[in-house]
């Protein structure tokens, strides 16, 4: 492993440098745990894997609460494909297919990706509200296997995500509330000059176009660079307020009066998209990766949203990769692997995570053990 720069101790000269950047050039994700170890984690996910395959509907979906679809399914079908698992091919094949087709056949006219009706007003577990979180991780999922398909069910693929570009780029350009809010996604409604964005959201929009990007549609590189400038303005840079995170839920100058919600999901989402951005020398990176090693990494009953923190905070360590991954996924994995039910899901998260069922644990839970075989297109370092 080389790194492009060591971290200092926080008041060195060093650590104060910001315009640099802590992501290793080179990083074998596998040094983390000792063979015996993997072989532990493997495990655990093909057990995990085995009781999500159990738990698939006739239709194709992976169950979950309605609004959340076609979202969930999304996140089981990335889970399988980060073991190595194919659509067509192999044990689950078959079901990967029909996962697959559930998650087009929830295309909407405008392009959207909603298994119900989407109308205002954006209430909490609304389709107006989860709308755009359901159709870029559908759309996410989607540029993932896309490669891995052929025949009619490729060409299917194809058309749904160029129409689903369009609708994405119609959310993110929409006539926003303040310009810290220009660039970002949020919820459906409001579409008019009341719409904001927020960092939730727009991690998993961002995630969608890189991953369309790679699998070769177009996609403008300043589709990015507005929504990678939103990332930046959420950064916190006020150490007083790092307590539990580095990066803000909106920025403070478009929600100076609002709960910051500095959290470890929102800082690790935008570390992630900093990197995958190219955004290597931006300063929260370096914050973020001090402010991951300077504590443990929370135990489940110590933050809300542990599963979607742990992997978002897996995936974006295996990104900065060298000793940062070294020091961090050990603790997340052994806490995962803690969490394991007998059955080999994962039980239900607290806070708001409980709105969702263990499919979505577990299919969050199998993403964040899986960095290391560098299988998903979109996070191969």
């Amino acid at each position: 492993m080389v790194c492009v720069v060591c971290l200092a101790l926080p008041g060195s000269d060093i650590a104060q440098e910001t315009t640099r950047t802590v992501v290793a050039r080179t990083s074998n994700l596998s040094s983390a745990l000792p063979p015996g170890e993997w072989a532990r984690v493997e495990a655990s996910v093909d057990k995990g894997l085995e009781w999500l395959a159990a738990q698939q509907a006739e239709d194709g979906r992976f169950p979950s609460v309605e609004a959340a679809q076609p979202a969930v399914t999304s996140m089981a079908i990335m889970a399988f494909l980060s073991r190595g698992h194919l659509p067509d091919q192999g044990r689950y094949g078959k079901q990967l297919s029909q996962a697959i087709d559930f998650v087009l056949s929830t295309q909407r006219r405008r392009g959207y990706f909603s298994l119900l009706p989407v109308t205002p007003p954006a209430q909490h577990m609304s389709p107006s509200q989860t709308v755009t979180y359901n159709h870029s991780i559908a759309g996410l999922m989607l540029g993932e296997v896309y490669g891995m398909t052929t025949g009619e069910r490729s060409r299917r693929i194809e058309t749904a995500i160029r129409n689903a570009l369009v609708y994405h780029r119609e959310v993110q350009v929409r006539v926003k509330k303040t310009k810290g809010d220009i660039g970002g996604w949020r919820y459906g409604y409001p579409e008019g000059p009341e719409a904001s964005s927020d960092m939730s959201v727009t991690g998993w929009a961002l995630m969608f176009l890189r991953s369309a990007r790679n699998a070769e549609f177009e996609v403008p590189k300043h589709f990015f660079d507005e929504g990678l400038d939103f990332v930046e303005r959420c950064h916190e840079a006020d150490a007083t307020q790092q307590e539990k995170g580095v990066f803000r839920y909106r920025p403070l100058i478009s929600a100076p009066n609002e709960n910051p919600q500095i959290t470890l999901a929102n800082t690790a989402s935008a570390m992630l998209t900093l990197i995958l951005g190219g955004r290597l020398q931006h300063p929260g990176l370096a914050d973020g990766v001090r402010w991951f090693r300077s504590r443990d990494y929370p135990k489940p009953w110590e933050y809300g949203y542990f599963y979607l923190g742990s992997y978002y905070s897996s995936q974006a360590m295996a990104q900065v990769g060298g000793d940062t991954w070294n020091e961090m996924f050990p603790q997340i994995a052994a806490n995962l692997l803690e969490e394991q039910a007998e059955g080999g899901e994962w039980p239900l998260g607290s806070g708001r995570e409980r709105d969702f069922t263990s499919t979505y644990t577990t299919s969050l839970a199998v993403l964040a053990l899986t960095p290391a075989l560098q299988l998903l297109p979109i996070y191969q370092r």
